[in-house]
């Protein structure tokens, strides 16, 4: 496995126009009260998994909640009100970090 074929999949589920959506929609249901400790914004966590051969799944949420950890993570958080620039980036980082947790794994190959 490596880059070339993570892109791909990702692609084959909606790549970056699914993902910024899913991003932008999220970011429309921040409410005020959700603010974490420690955090000066409300926001809400938000995670790309990665499991080859069963695509990606964006989730949202408390990550404790989450049933199944198999797979290759990136992670963030999206705050209220967020255009599509930042979407954009919070996308592209959510990929970069299952690229990277990939590449850091027996999978990957040169």
């Amino acid at each position: 496995m490596n880059e070339q074929t993570i892109r791909e999949e990702f692609e084959n589920d909606g790549g970056f126009p699914t993902l910024i959506a899913d991003i932008l929609t999220l970011s429309a249901d921040v409410e005020p009260e959700m603010v974490d400790p420690g955090c000066d914004e409300p926001t809400i966590d938000c995670r790309l998994n990665y499991q080859p051969g069963r695509g990606f799944a964006f989730l949202t949420g408390n990550s404790q909640y989450d049933q199944d950890h198999r797979g290759f993570w990136g992670s963030s958080c999206v705050g209220a009100n967020e255009d599509e620039e930042s979407a954009r980036d919070i996308a592209s980082d959510l990929f970069d970090q299952v690229v990277e947790h990939v590449a850091q794994s027996e999978e990957w190959e040169q």
